[in-house]
């Protein structure tokens, strides 16, 4: 049977959107509200990112969010 791709995007632990990032040149796909990420393909998370980087992360969504409030 195969997976539901919909429960494929969401965190296991808090079902917040999965997002993928470049981490100084490796591609992870993870959640920032749980700060849990993988490679593409695996299905375990395997690492946290630094607190510098979630905040920077955080920051960058926060600001993306906002332009995408103001546009017509």
């Amino acid at each position: 049977m195969l997976a539901d791709p919909k429960k494929a995007e969401r965190c296991k632990q808090c079902g917040q959107g999965l997002i993928d990032i470049d981490h100084y040149g490796e591609r992870l796909i993870g959640c920032i509200v749980c700060n849990r990420w993988t490679w593409p393909g695996s299905d375990e998370p395997f690492m946290a990112l630094p607190k510098d980087d979630l905040e920077a992360l955080s920051n960058l969504s926060d600001k993306r969010h906002r332009a995408e409030d103001t546009l017509p």
